[in-house]
């Protein structure tokens, strides 16, 4: 009797076993934290007089910050005829203090073949692809989105965007372009305004041939902040020979994604440009970059003694190495520079606002 069983189990397992076969499913992901040191010109802003104990803020901090850690799911299904049935779905998590949830990332289902792929659900947008392999600090407190990513700070505006329609081309001798769609735009729209099947669009090319990349794309956003409609455009080049790499990026954006004002009430807009560097040598990479934001016009921002002054240039410069112990495992410090608040960075603003930081981080990242 237990053989019988035992061999009907066998013969019900076999079709999904089979199923199993057909359809690819990889579990990746990657473990990243830093022990960060941070310094900074921090204003308050309560109007209480130098001395007054309720007056002082912190100018310096440690803190140990998860970037971007992450769990994934992706898969695939042979449809035959070269076509493809592909999935994603991607986690989030903050192994530093807790908390996430399920496909926070890049969450997708779509189709594949020699025509290109087509994707639905939650992605990054084209122009936010377009130059992220320049970002040669990436996910650390020297990424180039300065602070955020949408533009608060000046720095290069990245978006991952929900309900995103994206269609990618094969590549043709090392060009790929890259379009999506956003539905009703996803930002907040007033009920009357919805509707649209393309309210947020974003387009982008890439040219990659031997050591040369070429980036770009340009972005509309609809109703993006207070009903304003906005946009951004950005290119970049980098180019490796040998062991060393330099890259540059350029970006002009709409001020209603910084959501800086003039006097009159209207946004400010503002362009981002910076450049990089590196080095490889033995399991080791030595890294630098400057970045500028540049406001067509000053914006107010706190100094150390709590007084409101004006400015439109914000300067960022960092360095850092990198120490590679295998192809997943790596140790990094990085010492960064800025006018404005640092990426990740975990300063208390209550009351205060961080200005003028300065960091020195201290990283590890695996990648499985």
């Amino acid at each position: 009797m237990k053989k019988k069983l035992l061999t009907l189990a066998v013969a019900a397992a076999l079709p999904m076993a089979t199923q199993a076969a057909n359809a690819e499913v990889t579990i990746y992901g990657k473990i990243h934290a830093s022990i960060d040191y941070l310094s900074a010109d921090q204003a308050d802003t309560n109007g209480l007089l130098p001395g007054n104990p309720l007056r002082e803020t912190n100018d310096s901090l440690w803190d140990v910050t998860s970037r971007a850690s992450r769990i994934g799911f992706k898969g695939s299904e042979d449809l035959g005829d070269g076509l493809k049935l592909i999935w994603k779905a991607e986690t989030q998590m903050n192994i530093a203090e807790g908390g996430g949830g399920f496909a926070t990332r890049n969450a997708y289902i779509g189709l594949s073949g020699s025509w290109g792929t087509f994707l639905y659900g939650r992605h990054d947008t084209p122009v936010k692809i377009s130059t992220g392999k320049l970002d040669i600090f990436g996910d650390t407190i020297a990424d180039y989105n300065v602070g955020d990513q949408d533009g608060d700070n000046g720095g290069f505006v990245d978006i991952r965007a929900n309900d995103a329609i994206a269609y990618v081309s094969p590549n043709f001798s090392g060009l790929t372009l890259v379009g999506a769609i956003v539905p009703d735009a996803d930002y907040g729209e007033t009920v009357d305004e919805q509707g649209d099947f393309a309210g947020a669009y974003s387009l982008a090319a890439m040219y990659s041939n031997g050591g040369l990349f070429i980036g770009g794309g340009y972005e509309s956003l609809d109703d993006v902040s207070n009903n304003v409609d906005a946009s951004h455009w950005r290119i970049g080049a980098g180019y490796d020979f040998g062991n060393f790499h330099i890259g540059g990026i350029y970006q002009s954006a709409d001020g209603a994604i910084g959501g800086r004002v003039d006097a009159t009430g209207d946004f400010i807009d503002f362009k981002t440009y910076t450049i990089n560097g590196s080095y490889k040598f033995g399991n080791n990479v030595v890294k630098a970059m400057w970045l500028r934001s540049d406001w067509d016009d000053d914006i107010a921002v706190y100094t150390d003694d709590g007084t409101v002054e004006a400015d439109d240039k914000f300067d960022t410069w960092a360095i850092g190495l990198d120490h590679n112990f295998s192809k997943r495992t790596k140790a990094y410090v990085i010492y960064i520079d800025s006018d404005i608040a640092l990426h990740g960075s975990n300063f208390n603003t209550t009351g205060a606002f961080a200005r003028e930081q300065s960091g020195l981080s201290f990283g590890m990242v695996h990648s499985f």
